[in-house]
């Protein structure tokens, strides 16, 4: 009978009830069978952030947190991409731009020579007969209106042609019979 009267020893140690304790209801204690709680919660959502402060372009670092960082791309970059575009639209294009910056260099020119410059050269060329001076002004221009009507076909402005003759002689692609042509 000894063994039914023997306690089982509490220590002060033991743990004999759990609760939740709501920090955010400065402490409370709930039941620890309490189903659920309510709280705000953030729920991620799809929204405009603003870039931009007072017209100024946040900081670095706010990019950053963001997800997003300054790329920065150098004239060549930028004109090396832009004309590539313009030689894949329309092919071409580059044929008739070797065709013109030949025409430039057997007159001595550079590429961003102006139309009296030209002119000078085709009439001052003493090895040519006024015919041939003529033949090759009229066979110049043609050129040029080609240039501008395949330009134009690019989506670009076909009056920005002339303009960007120098740079589309600069970004020439390099073919196998042109190795010295191209940037």
């Amino acid at each position: 009978m000894a063994e039914e009267t023997d306690l089982i020893e509490e220590l002060d140690t033991d743990i004999v009830r759990r609760t939740l304790v709501d920090s955010t209801a400065g402490g409370a204690e709930l039941d620890i069978r309490t189903p659920y709680v309510i709280r705000e919660v953030p729920v991620p959502t799809r929204m405009r952030i603003p870039l931009y402060v007072a017209g100024e372009l946040k900081s670095a670092e706010e990019l950053a947190e963001l997800g997003l960082t300054v790329r920065e791309y150098t004239r060549l970059e930028v004109e090396t991409a832009q004309y590539a575009a313009v030689y894949a639209a329309n092919p071409t294009l580059a044929e008739r731009v070797r065709q013109y910056s030949a025409l430039l260099d057997a007159h001595g020119l550079a590429a961003t020579a102006t139309s009296d410059e030209i002119s000078a050269a085709i009439m001052g060329d003493e090895t040519k007969t006024d015919a041939e001076k003529t033949a090759a002004g009229a066979a110049l221009l043609t050129l040029i209106h080609d240039i501008e009507i395949n330009y134009q076909e690019t989506g670009e402005p076909g009056l920005d042609a002339w303009a960007a003759l120098p740079k589309l002689i600069k970004y020439l692609p390099v073919t196998a019979e042109t190795p010295e042509q191209g940037a």
